[in-house]
């Protein structure tokens, strides 16, 4: 399996943003969230509570 950090350093840096107030962009964590949890079955739950927190606005 390839290992995608990339994606995972984004969704770290929206966490970080979002545990500090920041702005960021909703849509775009919610299908990141989405694709970390294919990739990484071993956390699909976790990324899909981000997934709904995020549709959810909060």
């Amino acid at each position: 399996m390839k290992y995608r950090w990339e994606e995972v350093n984004q969704m770290r840096d929206i966490l970080e943003a979002e545990i500090r107030g920041h702005h960021f962009d909703r849509e775009h964590a919610k299908r990141l969230a989405v694709s970390l949890a294919r990739m990484f079955p071993d956390c699909a739950q976790s990324m899909g509570r981000v997934a709904e927190r995020m549709s959810s606005g909060g």
